[in-house]
């Protein structure tokens, strides 16, 4: 029977970007681990989850985005399906996005890992990014 692992967090961090144009991002983030949100195992000892990733912006708003979420149990990848997207929310000097995520595997106790992240975010003009994150996960 599959393990079933779930969490909700929030990533803190910045988005760098990887050329002149933009359309390249380098993006770095992390998430306080509190106390029983997540197995120990999953946790690994660990006070925080780290996440870095790479986003290719499109002409039309949307992006493509892969990476690596690292927890001290082991370490998540992913890569972005379907349609996401990037554009004005309420507060002019903040964008707002959504993106799913699809699992592609894992190392430690993700070997073998599939599901699915859900992500809205927000970046602000200083590039600062706050990523909330709902995750199901299943290891075999």
């Amino acid at each position: 029977m599959p393990r079933e692992i779930r969490y909700q967090l929030i990533f803190k961090g910045k988005a760098s970007p990887e050329d002149e144009m933009g359309t390249r991002m380098n993006v770095e983030v992390e998430a306080i681990l509190q106390p029983g949100s997540l197995d120990a195992d999953v946790a690994g000892g660990a006070a925080t989850a780290r996440s870095v990733a790479i986003v290719e912006n499109d002409e039309f708003g949307g992006f493509s985005e892969s990476g690596e979420i690292i927890f001290g149990g082991g370490s998540l990848t992913y890569v972005s399906i379907g349609e996401s997207s990037l554009g004005p929310s309420p507060d002019p000097k903040v964008q707002l996005g959504h993106v799913i995520f699809r699992i592609e595997g894992g190392s430690g106790v993700f070997s073998g890992a599939s599901g699915f992240i859900t992500s809205v975010f927000t970046v602000n003009e200083d590039a600062r990014v706050r990523d909330s994150q709902s995750a199901v996960i299943y290891v075999a």
